[in-house]
C-alpha cells in the first residue's frame, strides 16, 4: 500500500513569514486529517459554547430592546395621559364657570321678571290714579256747573222779585 505524500513548504526562521526555499517535507494525509480533527476537537466545543452564549446574549438583547421600547411607549402614553388630564381639568373649570353663569343669568331673569311685574303694577296704579283724578275733576266741574246754575237761578229769581225797600 502506497500512501500519498503531501509536501508542506518549509518556512524560514526569519520573522518575515516568507518561504525561503521550495523544498518540501513529505507529510502523510492521515496525519494532516488527524491533526485537523484534533484541532477541531480542541476548539469546536469552545466555539459551540461561545456560539450558544452569543445566541443567548442576542436573545436577551432583543428582549431588552423590546422592553425598552415598551417603556418608551409608556412614557409616550404618560404624556398623552397628562394632556388628557389637563384637558379634563380645563373642561371641569369651564363647566363650573358655565354653572355659575347659568345661576347668575337665572337670578337676573328672576329680578327682571320681578321688576316687570312692579312696573306693570305701578303703571296700573298710575292709570287708576289718573282715572280717579279725572273723575274728581269731572265731579268738581259738574258741581261748579251746578252751583253756577243755582247762582244764576237765584240771581234771576232775585231780579224778578222786587227788592225790599
Amino acid at each position: 500500500m502506497e500512501t500519498a505524500v503531501e509536501t508542506i513548504p518549509k518556512k524560514s526562521s526569519s520573522d518575515s513569514g516568507l518561504v525561503e526555499s521550495e523544498s518540501s517535507v513529505p507529510v502523510d494525509p492521515r496525519v494532516i486529517e488527524s491533526m485537523a480533527h484534533g484541532v477541531m476537537e480542541m476548539f469546536l466545543p469552545n466555539l459551540q459554547k461561545s456560539k450558544s452564549q452569543l445566541n443567548e446574549v442576542l436573545k436577551v438583547q432583543a428582549i431588552s430592546l423590546e422592553t425598552v421600547q415598551q417603556e418608551n411607549a409608556k412614557f409616550g402614553d404618560t404624556d398623552t395621559v397628562k394632556e388628557i388630564t389637563a384637558t379634563m381639568e380645563e373642561a371641569k373649570r369651564y363647566y363650573t364657570k358655565l354653572v355659575a353663569l347659568k345661576k347668575e343669568m337665572q337670578s337676573l331673569a328672576d329680578k327682571s321678571e320681578k321688576l316687570k311685574r312692579q312696573a306693570v303694577k305701578l303703571q296700573q296704579q298710575k292709570q287708576r290714579a289718573e282715572i280717579q283724578l279725572a273723575q274728581q275733576q269731572k265731579r268738581k266741574m259738574e258741581r261748579e256747573r251746578r252751583l253756577q246754575a243755582k247762582d244764576a237761578k237765584r240771581q234771576t229769581s232775585h231780579e224778578d222779585k222786587p227788592a225790599p225797600t
